[in-house]
């Protein structure tokens, strides 16, 4: 079942949560690294939630079910993985942060359904990226893809279930 898991994982985040919190009100920002280990461990636990399948997120290159472009499939199927990136739909600190918020207001089941809402991993080329982070990468959107252009041509939307 491996060492990261919700039910381990959901009490780190508290834990990371209050620090970060704690940071805050103290003067420190979320820049000068107060969200970090929020933000780290909410993304551990967003694939466990929303891609229970893959130990690593690297392995979602090789997973047929991976959200992509068309960009990104070209490159896949001439093997050109490096230059295929994983991009968080929604962008990670905004995510976090929300997560955090939800926390407060209903407990550690409102993280999980706010990963499963919104957490997200799409396979874009170097170029899509790029672009999208150019446009937008610090706000939650749900069009955000969208607002680039970019469309998803294959692959399913998480959550994936645990067992295919």
């Amino acid at each position: 079942m491996g060492k990261y898991r919700a039910d381990n994982l959901l009490p780190m985040f508290e834990m990371a949560a209050a620090l970060r919190n704690d940071m805050l009100k103290a003067g420190f920002t979320d820049n000068g690294g107060a969200i970090h280990s929020a933000e780290r461990i909410i993304d551990i636990l967003g694939q466990r939630v929303c891609y229970p399948l893959l130990t690593h997120s690297n392995n979602l290159k090789r997973h047929p079910n991976a959200e992509r472009t068309q960009a990104a499939d070209d490159l896949l199927r001439k093997g050109e993985n490096a230059s295929v990136k994983i991009e968080h739909v929604s962008p990670q600190r905004a995510l976090t942060r929300l997560a955090i918020d939800q926390l407060k207001k209903g407990g550690p089941e409102a993280v999980i359904q706010t990963l499963l809402d919104n957490y997200r991993l799409v396979l874009l080329s170097s170029f899509e990226m790029a672009e999208l982070n150019r446009v937008n990468r610090s706000e939650l959107q749900a069009d955000r893809l969208q607002k680039c252009g970019l469309e998803i041509v294959a692959g399913v939307r998480p959550p994936w279930p645990a067992g295919g």
